[in-house]
């Protein structure tokens, strides 16, 4: 064997041995169900049921995750994976597959910036190859990850790594190839593909140019071979930096630091940043010591910081994250891979510890988080072992990583289980609502929705539970109220009470408009058992307090005619519904032939009539020349009158 391909033979060993090692810690889990957000995403989500290969529905599905959810890719390989059969296990092994390759782009990532980190200290690149399996093992088996992966809906956050790690990739490939004089266009060009590419998975991919910015201050240090290209990455990183700069204090924190974004939240933007600094501390935490009974996957009831004070610890985290920083700025010349690290901690939570008002904790933020926490403590070990001349840092690392195999394997066995899950999540966190209404669907589902199983009566008095949380938004509520109405019982008239009531004094937030929409779906089912006119009530209170939302007029509207028999309360609600759009044209025409071929023909004069009220241009256009006929036509074959304005 020639000792040109040696390099290669091992870098190919030590990646089999990194996957392989992976996927038996995680093989546990993959026999798991879906959870939280799964359903809503995808899970219960007709747009990305796709069972055949036909072009229309691929486009249709890529147009609406455009609209809605922003992340058309990652969107369309839920779709690809009921395509093939849309089994659980399938959709967990493909984000371990996923995982898997993150962690070979990490191990190479690795091995890239120990080489210009230590190559200096160093003459054995075996050693190094050694070292960079172990940050990327480090990174891969930790026992947060596990959440991160096996939460299905996850996939975003682990396909727009992918494509930051190949951006990165690249990135430094082309800077080593410049440093030698040789063409690094193409190399760049790769990067700013990834970025592109991987934008449509998740946007966090746009913090590629701040990890390159960091890699500069720390690796690179804006080496060039000619001194006009050193000054150009200067300027140009300075250029930048100032302009990002511009914008996120002139329009970013500004814009979405508004009390507009927080209306559905406990927390204003001001409490969620004083809050991040306990989180992150937090994080930290778990990344280094990540005990079982800590890892809790809700965190809906975790406490908002009112003030810098209020709780004290708010206080002592800032303190300690501001040396942090200030360590690794004043050791990035000496120690630039612990430098790295932990600015590279920083920059991944730099979006969701920002003023979006995104929910307050989530395990899987650190995923990307994870590789900067290995570097640091990697070049910790690092120094101790050149220091002490021995093998015992190295040992000590190791059985670190043991520990952590450990703990991931007995995480991703709970994992497996989706009622030992959800148990679990329970009893590590009683205070969570959302862990309480997922044990409830479990034991209902258990029960087979059978009243006289006991399991059903568990499933019941969980939710019941639920509802006296301060956490519990009207999910339990809504639970109730359907198993009563599919198997009568006990009056629902408290369940009703204490929904309405939440509506008034609570933000509403996408889970309230999602109990409000489930609500009114069993409702106009084949089992209408549901009270339609306390889901009126509820719907009344909800517009009343967020009276610009169009989904709500639509959704009462539906309950109000097929319903509560009242088309005049429809009409009104339809015609609130069309001066919130704006009579766009498009959708004043796909309303009015949905009302119209459901032969409701007063309901479609009405929006027609204020469509043009509204924008008196759309008279005389064929299209509601067309539909104006048409339920002239429908009003006169009723023997009804035109609705007034």
């Amino acid at each position: 064997m020639t000792d040109s391909k040696t390099p290669v033979l091992r870098t190919t060993l030590l990646a089999l041995t990194l996957c392989v090692l992976t996927a038996l810690m995680f093989w546990p889990a993959v026999s798991g169900g879906f959870i939280f957000d799964d359903y809503p995403v995808f899970a219960e989500n007709p747009a990305v049921h796709i069972s055949h290969w036909h072009w229309e529905k691929w486009q249709a599905l890529w147009i609406w995750s455009q609209a809605n959810i922003q992340r058309p890719l990652a969107m369309s390989s839920y779709a690809l994976n009921y395509a093939l059969g849309g089994s659980e296990f399938s959709f967990k092994v493909t984000n371990l597959c996923i995982h898997l390759f993150n962690a070979f782009l990490v191990f190479l990532l690795a091995r890239h910036l120990l080489r210009r980190c230590w190559n200096m200290q160093t003459s054995l690149p075996k050693r190094l190859d050694y070292w960079s399996l172990g940050i990327a093992t480090a990174w891969a088996v930790h026992p947060l990850q596990v959440s991160a992966v096996m939460y299905v809906v996850q996939r975003m956050e682990l396909l727009g790594f992918t494509f930051t790690l190949l951006a990165l990739l690249a990135y430094s490939r082309a800077r080593q190839r410049q440093m030698r004089r040789e063409h690094a266009w193409p190399w760049l060009l790769l990067c700013i593909t990834a970025v592109i590419i991987g934008y449509n998975c998740k946007e966090t991919v746009i913090l590629v140019p701040a990890y390159a910015l960091l890699l500069e201050l720390t690796v690179f240090r804006f080496e060039a071979q000619q001194a006009a290209i050193h000054r150009a990455w200067k300027l140009g990183y300075t250029v930048g930096t100032a302009l990002g700069f511009v914008v996120v204090v002139a329009y970013l924190l500004p814009h979405y630091a508004s009390p507009v974004y927080y209306v559905g939240r406990h927390f204003d933007a001001t409490q969620r940043e004083f809050t991040q600094l306990r989180v992150l501390c937090m994080y930290l935490a778990w990344a280094v010591l990540p005990l079982p009974r800590e890892l809790h996957f809700y965190y809906d009831n975790y406490p908002a910081s009112t003030g810098l004070f209020d709780p004290l610890s708010t206080l002592w985290s800032g303190l300690f994250l501001i040396g942090l920083a200030g360590l690794a700025i004043t050791l990035h010349r000496r120690r630039p891979l612990f430098a790295l690290g932990i600015g590279w901690f920083f920059l991944a939570h730099a979006l969701t510890s920002s003023t979006l008002s995104l929910e307050l904790v989530f395990e899987h933020r650190n995923y990307p988080a994870l590789f900067g926490v290995s570097l640091a403590i990697a070049d910790l070990f690092w120094i101790a072992s050149q220091r002490l001349r021995s093998n015992v840092p190295a040992a000590v690392a190791i059985m670190f990583m043991l520990n952590l195999c450990f703990l991931t394997l007995l995480r991703a066995a709970t994992w497996g289980s989706p009622f030992q899950l959800a148990l679990s999540l329970v009893q590590s966190n009683p205070g969570s609502a959302r862990a309480a209404e997922d044990l409830a669907r479990r034991y209902v589902a258990m029960s087979n929705d059978n009243p006289t199983n006991p399991l059903y009566a568990m499933g019941i008095r969980e939710l019941e539970r639920a509802t006296q949380l301060n956490s519990a938004t009207a999910l339990p509520e809504e639970a109730l109220l359907s198993q009563i109405a599919l198997h009568p019982g006990p009056s629902p008239t408290p369940w009703w009470i204490s929904l309405q009531h939440k509506l008034q004094i609570q933000p509403i937030n996408a889970e309230n408009y999602r109990v409000l929409y489930n609500l009114m779906e069993l409702r106009l089912s084949p089992n209408p058992s549901l009270d339609a006119y306390q889901l009126a009530k509820a719907y009344k209170i909800a517009i009343a307090r967020d009276p610009s939302r169009i989904s709500l007029h639509a959704q009462y509207a539906e309950l109000a005619a097929r319903a509560l028999n009242a088309p005049a309360v429809a009409i009104e609600q339809w015609r609130q519904v069309v001066l919130l759009e704006k009579a766009t044209p498009d959708y004043v025409e796909q309303l009015t032939a949905y009302l119209a071929n459901n032969h409701r023909i007063q309901e479609a004069a009405a929006v027609l009539d204020e469509a043009e009220n509204i924008q008196p241009s759309l008279r005389g256009t064929p299209a509601i020349t067309m539909l104006q006929a048409k339920v002239n036509a429908g009003l006169e074959s009723a023997g009804q009158r035109r609705p007034s304005s």
